[in-house]
């Protein structure tokens, strides 16, 4: 069996990454890896996709909100829905 080398340190990330990219690290010695413990019964706090259409200004204007909130577009859209359902206190 082949004396496995230790793996190198890199001063970067790009550096690292071009390393690998030409090096197999089946040829390095790693160090052993932790035990590690999963919580069971995780849950989501997403029940569900509610998948709708809108108009194009409608989209355009919630993805003008969701750019100057550093937000993504789905989510930015559930939270306008959100917001509106506690203004009609259906929440």
């Amino acid at each position: 069996m082949k004396k496995k080398r230790p793996v190198p340190t890199f001063k970067s990330i790009p550096e690292e990454a071009e390393f690998w990219d030409t090096h197999d690290s089946t040829d390095y010695a790693w160090e052993e890896a932790k035990d590690v413990k999963f919580a069971k019964n995780l849950q989501s706090v997403y029940i569900g996709v509610l998948p709708i259409r809108v108009d194009e200004h409608i989209q355009k204007a919630v993805e003008k909100i969701a750019r100057r909130r550093h937000l993504k577009v789905p989510t930015m859209a559930g939270k306008l829905l959100q917001e509106r359902l506690q203004q009609l206190q259906a929440l």
